[in-house]
């Protein structure tokens, strides 16, 4: 049996060096890259008269600018949090970015997702939101949201400049304080918000806050990954449980229980 040393270290050597030139040259093209797309930014937003400095105060963003703005503080910050409206409107509707998002959340970006129940009515939506569960971003579902904004670690919030429109151009939020509402506002929703999770075995805590939103069953299926005979057996067993004949009745007989909805940690 013949082994490497027969034919001799020099094709590992030159295929070795290939390697390591074609990495270097593929490494220079990347920061080529990212300079190319700051400049560009910085020429758009002379030409829209946007400031890209530190300057804290409130500043509004096109929809051209947005996708690339989000997308060059997203990448230098540790954490995120998202409130979302609509998936398919605005700049986080951006394939581009929405890449990037999936690939900071593998490489160890903490990111929490907020989404309002009737995102989840959407196939498209929960496909795209699945697939950055599957990278591990945190999810889960509140009917307190009211707007969208993206919190970006301590130096911004980027958020709509009309109240609840995801169509609206954006604003850049750079004031600490302002950060820091924002921040105390994502924690109180996400604390009281269920998790966008599967039933698991015979937990229904998951069946139960969902109820509690006001969630169609079809959507609770399609969200929670099971049939729909599943979740109305499920809510059934619940209400001969608690002998509600209503699922009104079983609302405020699962309150009083402590089970609506407290603090999902």
């Amino acid at each position: 049996m013949s082994s490497t040393d027969d034919f001799g270290d020099e094709p590992l050597r030159r295929l070795e060096q290939y390697l390591a030139d074609d990495t270097q040259r593929v490494e220079e093209a990347r920061g080529k890259l990212v300079d190319i797309g700051d400049a560009l930014m910085t020429l758009r937003a002379r030409m829209h008269n946007i400031d890209l400095g530190n300057d804290p105060g409130v500043q509004v963003l096109t929809q051209e600018m947005a996708t690339p703005m989000i997308d060059r503080l997203a990448g230098s910050v540790e954490r995120t949090d998202n409130v979302v409206l609509d998936v398919a409107v605005g700049a986080g509707s951006d394939e581009i970015n929405s890449r990037h998002e999936r690939n900071r959340a593998v490489e160890g970006q903490l990111q929490r997702t907020l989404v309002h129940p009737a995102v989840l009515e959407s196939e498209l939506a929960r496909t795209e939101l699945a697939a950055k569960r599957g990278t591990g971003q945190l999810q889960r579902v509140s009917d307190h949201v009211e707007t969208e904004f993206l919190v970006l670690g301590d130096e911004a919030v980027i958020t709509l400049s009309a109240w609840a429109d995801p169509a609206s151009p954006y604003v850049v939020i750079r004031n600490p304080a302002l950060i820091a509402c924002f921040c105390a506002w994502f924690e109180v929703m996400w604390s009281l918000a269920p998790e966008v999770v599967a039933l698991e075995g015979g937990s229904d805590d998951a069946l139960v806050r969902m109820l509690a939103l006001g969630v169609k069953d079809e959507t609770i299926a399609r969200t929670l990954h099971v049939g729909l005979r599943t979740v109305r057996r499920r809510t059934a067993a619940l209400m001969d449980q608690y002998g509600a004949s209503t699922r009104f009745q079983l609302g405020a007989v699962l309150e009083r229980e402590g089970r609506l909805p407290g603090p999902a940690r």
